[in-house]
């Protein structure tokens, strides 16, 4: 596993981008699943300080460590589903994903243009290259939430039309780690597929 606080020694430019891509869009990705779930009739959030982008509520510490150690990193906000119908329910569920697919967007097609201004000096690289990063990795905390897997939103919505039985036996339990390690091993698949639809969008004014 690679250790990634190493990367401030070794490049720290690189080590700040991800960063500050990273953790302002899972902060993001939380704060909306609050903020959601509030206009939804569900206070159990915003009661326990979620409507906040402050990393130390929305991830925490365990979190926060981890992800400067090894750069594996999750945030987590209490929902009180009771207090939802099934409609509310996928939508608590789909708006943090949405809100990192915005993020997606916006810096996809931010990089349209911005190497053009690079060129004429009219911008700083570091900014492109920012930008590229916080959309390459929203594109993958997009895709990666969306999986049908338990823990993450896809797994939460899909719940919402199929309910399966609840996970007491040992073989679910391990059928579950065996998920979780294939998303681990799959992460950096996808972050290729995202850096190439990111690149995309460079290419798209500057073929070469």
């Amino acid at each position: 596993m690679n250790i990634f606080i190493a990367e401030l020694v070794q490049n720290p430019e690189y080590f700040w981008l991800v960063t500050l891509s990273v953790i302002p869009s899972i902060c993001l990705h939380e704060y909306f699943h609050a903020q959601v779930a509030l206009w939804c009739g569900d206070d159990t959030a915003a009661r326990s300080g979620h409507l906040t982008l402050n990393p130390l509520r929305q991830m925490g510490w365990i979190s926060l460590i981890l992800f400067l150690v090894i750069g594996i990193a999750w945030g987590m906000v209490p929902v009180d589903r009771r207090r939802l119908s099934k409609r509310q329910a996928v939508l608590v569920s789909f708006a943090g994903p949405f809100m990192n697919f915005s993020l997606a967007l916006l810096a996809w097609c931010a990089c349209i243009f911005l190497p053009g201004l690079v060129l004429q000096e009219k911008i700083p690289a570091l900014l492109f290259q920012y930008v590229f990063c916080l959309g390459t990795f929203n594109i993958v905390l997009f895709v990666i939430n969306m999986l049908p897997i338990p823990g993450l939103d896809g797994w939460n919505m899909l719940f919402e039309f199929i309910r399966f039985r609840p996970v007491t036996s040992e073989f679910v339990k391990g059928a579950m780690l065996l998920l979780m390690l294939l998303l681990v091993l799959s992460f950096p698949y996808v972050y290729k597929a995202a850096w190439f639809v990111m690149q995309l969008a460079v290419r798209i004014l500057h073929p070469e």
